[in-house]
Parts: structure tokens; C-alpha cells; sequence
């Protein structure tokens, strides 16, 4: 691991995710609001908080004074890197920005260099993608912080982006050793069953590998309703799973998306959670509205609670293999907050000639590494087999309780991962940019919302126009 580029090549997603919250009780001193602004609100406004920061009264010595105004300004500097202060297409934080914040952080350590702020530096370093300092500094100062559990999550999740296994089980041990240390981080422990099982193993909590291997349990096809049959002819039909509420907020707009780039090209087909007999009646009305869609619709029936989420995420892969042997034509997966930009034949040209084509992200985690945003499939031999070990992956761990957050993600990569050479040939494989692009660029064919589920101004302008323009035919 040197160049760590691979590292700096995520989402700042995953920077956020252990830089977020930053322990600082050394801040007690200053006054609150000034505290709760800078490490709560993470506000960026660097020009005006200094200035207070710097007249506030601590009562410290004066080298302690000036560590802990030194690691709030750093703090304060880093703070417009999330993701909250970003929109669709973030931009990473410019070079004279990270030479202020480094020198802040190495004076800091110099005046004070106590566990907490050491801590602090390093989640710092992380958040503002400076990776090899990061590092630097967990390396030069092991035994502080081999107790340290964001400094030990911070170096696992390097060491699983740079492929180094070896690496990344030696930490793996010294945080199970000590369960605190992971506590119920549902990310670290995302990591750490996905670094068993790339080093060999078959984790069976969490989240349970075991499925991939047992061919002869197939999810039951009976929850299934069929309430609008599907369309008798051979266009590529669009599949789109959801709840009600996502159907409202999203769907619809999807559905107008399609019509306004692909009327002639395009069936599609809604799998709708625990529909009811208004949205039913709504959908009808649609199928109506646009005949030339080939609208149709089914739905299960399943109880939740909190997991809801990553349940309507999931259950769509799940149904996947059903929908492919009752749909005639050629399947594509979308997810329901995507909104289509470009024709499906222009796109299919440039497309490789494959029976199952996949959503690749090669500089994302294992877990995120094939993405459910995008998947074409028309039914034959490998779409068969890999959509099958999907579909029991997640259906099993779901039965178990094991409803976790990148569930589908883990499933689409891990079944991949089982798959043979000759298998892997089999599928074609194209960059999220062109397929389905959070970052709304113009020559995607669709547009999807990211984590952030932050919606740009083209985004927004473009599901506006289809609302408006289309009005007359939604009600």
C-alpha cells in the first residue's frame, strides 16, 4: 500500500462514516455553542468562526490554549468535506485547504500530542482524503492508538480497498479480540465478514455466506400476485421495485421518464410492496394513459419494522429470477429513483453482446463493487445461475433477520465472486457513469439518486419538466 489510490477513489460516503464524530472532551473549555457549531452542525464557515475561536477564554496554559484552537481549526477547515456540505458531483478539497489543515494538525500533536487529539488528527487527515498522512500518523503511533476503535476502522477499510488481506486480518483480530472496539457498528462488521470471506472463509452471522453453496434451496415463488399480467411482445421490459411512498415520490416520475424517451422501445413493469387496491386502481389508470408502455404490476405482502429499507432494496433481486421466466422479453432492472435520459437501442449498440450485463465499480468496496442500480438480463444460462444464487442469498439471510445495510450489494458481489472463470467471461460488465449516474452527468442513460439521495438542479429540473409536461396523463 503506497499510493493508496484505490482508498482515495471512494465516495466520501465512507470518509464520513468514521470522521462524522469526532471526540474532543479537551473542547469542554470553549463555550458550548461554539462547540456544538464546529462539532456538531460541522459548519464550514471557517471566517467566522475563527475569530471567536481564537478571543475565547479557556483557562488553559498557553501551549495547551493553542493545540486545542489549532485542532478546531483544522476541524472547522475539514468540515465543508462531507457529504452535507456537497451536491451531486462533490469536489475534493482544494490543495491550499489540506496544507493548512496538515500544518494545523502537525502543530497541534507538537504543542499536545494526547490520545484524543492524535485520534482527531488522524480522522481529520481521512475525511479530507490525505490518505498517506492518515496513515502516517496511525503508523507512527501504534501503541497509542491500538485501542483507538475509529484509527482500527479506519486502517481495516484501507487495507480491504488496497487488497491487503494479510493486513487486514491482523486487525480483524485485534477487534474481535475486543468486541467494544467494533461495538454495533453494522460497518465495521460489514467489513469484517467481507475480509473472512475474500481471505476464504464462510461467515454465517451478520450477514450469512453460507447460501452461496447450497444450491437446492430456492425461494418460494408463491408470495408472488400477478395483477396486471405483463406485455406479450419482445421489447426490453423495465423492472422497478418499491413501496408505495417510493412509488409516489419516485416511481411515477421514473414511469415519465420512460415514456419520454422510450414510448416505442420499452415495456415496463412495477413490483409494488404490500400494494394496495388505490395504487392498484392508480396503476391501472397509467396502463391506460400510456398503452404503449405495456404497463404491468405485481406485489408482495411482508412485514418490515425497522429495516424497511434494506427489505425494498433487496426483495426486487429476489423476485428477479420469477420475473425473468414469467416476462417473455429481456429484463432490465432499475432502481425506482432513476430517471431515464438517453433511448435504450443507442445505448444497446454500444453495449457487449452478453446475456447478463452488470453494473461495475471498480473503485468501490467488495460489497459495493456490482451495483443493483443497472442489470440486464435475458434469461438464458448465466443469468439463470448467478440471479439464482442472488435471489437465495438475500432471500435466506432475510428469513434469518439478517436485514443489513448493503445486503443486495454483498449478494450481486459475492455470487459473482462464486462464479468460475469461463462464468465470469459469460457477463459483460460497464462503468456506473454510463449506465446509472448519481453524479447527473449528461451522457448517462439514466440518473440515479446516490447515498446522500441528494438530488442535483439538472435532476431536479428534468423530473419537474416530466411532471409538468405529462400532467394530463397522471391525474
Amino acid at each position: 500500500m503506497n499510493s493508496f489510490s484505490r482508498t482515495r477513489a471512494l465516495q466520501q460516503y465512507y470518509r464520513d462514516l468514521f470522521t462524522r464524530t469526532i471526540f474532543l472532551p479537551e473542547a469542554d473549555v470553549l463555550p458550548a455553542w461554539l462547540v456544538t457549531e464546529v462539532l456538531n452542525f460541522a459548519n464550514p464557515d471557517f471566517a467566522s468562526l475563527n475569530d471567536k475561536l481564537t478571543l475565547a477564554q479557556t483557562g488553559l496554559n498557553p501551549e495547551q490554549d493553542r493545540a486545542l484552537k489549532l485542532m478546531m481549526g483544522a476541524i472547522i477547515l475539514s468540515n465543508s468535506a462531507l457529504d452535507m456540505h456537497q451536491h451531486a458531483n462533490p469536489e475534493p478539497v482544494d490543495a491550499d485547504k489540506i496544507e493548512k489543515i496538515t500544518h494545523y494538525i502537525v502543530e497541534a500533536l507538537k504543542l499536545d500530542g494526547n490520545k484524543n487529539y492524535l485520534v482527531a488528527g488522524v480522522q481529520v487527515l481521512f475525511r479530507i482524503n490525505e490518505i498517506s498522512s492518515a496513515i502516517f500518523l496511525i503508523s507512527n503511533n501504534l501503541s497509542e492508538l491500538s485501542e483507538s476503535p475509529v484509527a482500527l476502522k479506519i486502517l481495516l477499510l484501507v487495507c480491504l480497498m488496497e487488497e491487503d488481506f494479510n493486513q487486514a486480518y491482523v486487525i480483524i483480530e485485534q477487534l474481535t479480540g475486543n468486541m467494544e472496539l467494533i461495538g454495533e457498528d453494522p460497518m465495521t462488521l460489514l467489513m469484517v465478514v467481507s475480509a473472512l470471506y475474500r481471505l476464504g472463509g464462510c461467515p454465517d452471522s451478520f450477514i450469512d455466506f453460507r447460501p452461496l453453496a447450497d444450491t437446492l434451496c430456492r425461494p418460494d415463488s408463491e408470495r408472488y400476485q400477478w395483477l396486471i399480467e405483463p406485455a406479450n411482445n419482445s421489447k426490453t421490459t423495465v423492472l422497478v421495485g418499491c413501496d408505495k411512498a417510493y412509488f409516489s415520490a419516485h416511481g411515477l416520475s421514473l414511469l415519465l421518464s420512460i415514456f419520454n424517451t422510450n414510448r416505442s422501445e420499452l415495456n415496463v413493469h412495477f413490483h409494488i410492496y404490500n400494494c394496495d387496491a388505490g395504487l392498484e386502481q392508480q396503476i391501472s389508470g397509467l396502463r391506460e394513459a400510456m398503452p404503449e408502455l405495456g404497463i404491468s404490476l405485481s406485489s408482495e405482502a411482508f412485514r418490515t419494522g425497522k429495516a424497511d429499507k434494506v427489505h425494498y432494496a433487496s426483495r426486487r433481486l429476489v423476485f428477479l429470477p420469477h420475473a425473468l421466466k414469467k416476462i417473455a422479453s429481456p429484463v432490465l432492472l432499475l432502481d425506482a429513483d432513476s430517471l431515464v435520459r438517453k433511448p435504450w437501442s443507442a445505448l444497446k449498440e454500444t453495449l457487449e453482446a452478453k446475456d447478463l450485463l452488470l453494473t461495475w465499480d471498480e473503485n468501490a468496496p467488495f460489497w459495493e463493487s456490482i451495483l443493483a442500480a443497472f442489470i440486464y438480463s435475458e434469461g438464458g444460462e448465466p443469468s439463470a445461475k448467478y440471479l439464482a444464487t442472488v435471489a437465495r442469498f438475500i432471500d435466506i439471510n432475510l428469513q434469518n433477520n439478517n436485514a443489513e445495510w448493503f445486503l443486495d450489494q454483498i449478494a450481486l458481489a459475492a455470487a459473482e465472486n462464486e462464479l468460475s472463470a469461463m462464468e465470469k467471461m459469460a457477463i459483460g460488465r460497464e462503468a456506473i457513469s454510463k449506465l446509472a449516474d448519481a453524479g447527473h452527468g449528461e451522457d448517462a442513460f439514466c440518473w440515479v439518486l446516490g447515498k446522500s439521495r441528494q438530488e442535483s438542479e439538472a435532476y431536479r429540473e428534468y423530473k419537474s419538466s416530466l411532471l409538468e409536461n405529462y400532467s394530463a396523463l397522471i391525474g
